[in-house]
């Protein structure tokens, strides 16, 4: 590759080949600044009770333990990790690192970052006629389009009859009302959406012939009841069983996923017993989760989570219950499916009525998105990026604005690409919905997130990066059926954009790392996948810089980026360890590994269809 790289004397504009440069010096520099650094790199913990000074011990192979002296300042840096309490005496920790190598990733990161923007701002290639390129320039400024749409999803309506009490207790209870959740008031809504997705991963209950109901009940109904602790309500399967051996374990048959209060409640005993011990096997956890929803379940029939009315919250509490029947994510699902639909008949048809309807599907997804973002920053006051769930939206919501911005500012725009960008989004708006979606869509932010700097800058960076490597993969695709110049570059350009940003919101990442837990990078599984990301996509840009592949393979090897950015986004998250195990999402597995069978069929099919196309050409 170094042979093979533009040299920067003897070429004529050579210079501008510093960036290559560059680029590689930051990374011989991360590389060999990090192996010596280990070897220098020291790690104390310390311990200070009450008012006394803070003690640093250093552990030995032998797990030995002897006092150390720790500096202050460079190159020492000590980061407070919390409070234990040990034998009645309150304990604080703290970690002290000695590392006189730590500004090599920060060296590293601010000259690989200006390497590429020279390099892809200095252009290698020799410059275009001017007025070549101002004439491929729109002439006058588009209007951007604003639709709104007027799809709002109403609760499900139900039969129920009420007593007089309840009656005049619904007449009288305003849409607002909180409940203390912890140390923080929550809509009662919000509060019931969550408790009853605990119990049985629902947001509303269906009624059973035996029950005194019919048709759905919302979430606030059934909490109502339990609160009330009216006697039918005990005999009511609210809570799911998610394995086979605890049924059979707890003697329950098979056919009864959803189980009652009063059948659990025999078994309280041995849910006590199976709960209490020390191992992370799968069903002592699924036994630990029911235990806690009937501890959960008691402490509504004991009324011990107190309710009041905020006047100061009422706008904001009205808002998050409008959220939560508005139901965006299922309207932008509908509307990219039908966006879907409509360029693939316009694919057939070729009229240019159906593509502006299905650009405007686009348009309608994005906005739909969009005010659902908006809505979610002004009831959390936070960036809504905190969770996968949201973060999924957000990646699709790219995918859409690209798909629009391209229909209003690209005059020679490739019309086959609406098809399959619409449809990932969709498949991602599916995901978040019908998979990712919590039944508390407020949840609390984890601690570890509590950064508003950070959390817009790395995780919007990183939502870009994984956008722009989806829309590459979706690219190969179309350009290993259908290959064209223009499809190639840009598969190409795709490509850039998605390995620029996912490098930068890697390397942001890593800074917040540093900042908020005293490390630039500790091999986290999520970090890793990340770093898989970056790695694969510069494998693929060096391979076709390099001259080493031709078009159709690396079209090939672009397909595969949709997967791979799949699994280190969503496979990672199965794992459920690390300091990013918050985004861990269980059901899953199946939904992910029907996606990456599906779309390995289609690349070897797409791959085979290329090969006897060059083959008899």
């Amino acid at each position: 590759m170094m042979y093979r790289m533009p040299k920067v004397c003897g070429v004529k504009g050579g210079w501008r080949n510093l960036g290559l440069y560059g680029m590689h010096i930051a990374l011989l520099i991360l590389l060999v600044g990090s192996l010596v650094g280990s070897e220098f790199r020291q790690e104390y913990n310390g311990f200070a009770a009450a008012e006394k000074p803070i003690t640093y011990y250093a552990v030995d192979d032998s797990l030995n333990t002897s006092a150390v002296e720790v500096g202050e300042g460079y190159p020492y840096f000590t980061f407070y990790k919390g409070q234990v309490d040990m034998f009645g005496v309150q304990v604080d920790l703290y970690t002290a690192t000695y590392d006189p190598f730590k500004f090599v990733p920060y060296v590293f990161s601010v000259l690989f970052l200006l390497s590429l923007v020279f390099h892809y701002v200095v252009r290698v290639r020799p410059r275009r006629n001017v007025a070549t390129q101002a004439s491929g320039l729109p002439k006058a400024p588009l209007a951007l389009l604003l639709v709104t749409a007027g799809l709002f999803c109403s609760p499900s309506a139900y039969a129920y009859e009420l007593t007089e009490e309840e009656i005049e207790y619904e007449r009288n209870r305003p849409s607002q009302d909180l409940i203390l959740v912890g140390e923080t008031y929550r809509p009662y809504d919000s509060f019931a959406r969550g408790v009853l997705d605990d119990f049985s991963g629902r947001v509303t209950y269906k009624c059973l012939p035996a029950d005194a109901c019919q048709g759905k009940m919302p979430a606030w109904k059934v909490v109502d009841e339990i609160r009330f602790n009216y006697n039918y309500v005990n005999d009511r399967r609210l809570f799911k069983v998610l394995r086979a051996d605890v049924q059979h374990a707890l003697n329950i048959p098979e056919s009864d996923r959803y189980v009652s209060y009063n059948q659990l409640k025999k078994y309280r005993n041995e849910l006590e017993v199976y709960a209490s011990r020390k191992n992370d096997y799968p069903a002592t956890l699924e036994i630990q989760r029911l235990l806690k929803n009937v501890q959960l379940y008691e402490a509504i029939q004991q009324d011990a989570f107190p309710m009041r009315v905020d006047e100061l919250y009422e706008t904001k509490a009205s808002t998050e219950v409008f959220y939560n029947n508005a139901n965006f994510a299922l309207i932008a699902f509908i509307l990219a499916f039908l966006g879907c639909i409509l360029a693939a008949v316009n694919s057939i048809f070729k009229k240019r009525s159906l593509d502006i309807a299905a650009n405007f599907m686009a348009a309608a997804t994005t906005t739909t998105l969009t005010i659902a973002f908006a809505l979610r920053f002004y009831i959390a006051a936070r960036p809504p990026l905190s969770s996968l769930y949201e973060i999924v939206l957000l990646v699709a919501l790219l995918l859409e604005a690209f798909e629009f911005g391209a229909f209003l500012f690209c005059r020679k725009r490739t019309f086959s690409l609406i098809i399959p960008v619409t449809l990932m989004a969709a498949v991602l708006l599916f995901f978040a919905k019908f998979i990712l979606e919590p039944g508390d869509l407020f949840q609390p932010i984890p601690a570890v997130l509590n950064s508003g700097v950070f959390l817009t800058l790395h995780v919007f960076t990183i939502a870009l990066g994984f956008a722009g490597m989806i829309l590459s993969g979706v690219v190969a695709h179309v350009a290993l059926f259908r290959p064209t110049e223009a499809r190639n570059k840009l598969l190409f350009g795709t490509l850039i954009f998605g390995a620029g940003f996912s490098i930068l919101g890697t390397l942001l990442g890593g800074v917040w790392a540093d900042y908020a837990w005293g490390r630039f990078w500790g091999f986290d599984p999520k970090e890793c996948g990340a770093l898989f990301v970056c790695l694969w996509a510069m494998l693929a840009l060096h391979l076709r810089g390099g001259r080493l592949v031709n078009e159709r393979t690396f079209a090939l090897m672009n397909c595969f980026n949709v997967i791979i950015t799949f699994l280190c986004w969503f496979g990672v998250n199965l794992l459920g360890v690390g300091l990013h195990s918050y985004g861990f999402q269980t059901g899953t597995v199946m939904w992910l590994g029907g996606f990456v069978l599906a779309d390995s069929l289609i690349i070897f099919a797409l791959s085979r269809h290329s090969y006897l196309i060059t083959r008899n050409s």
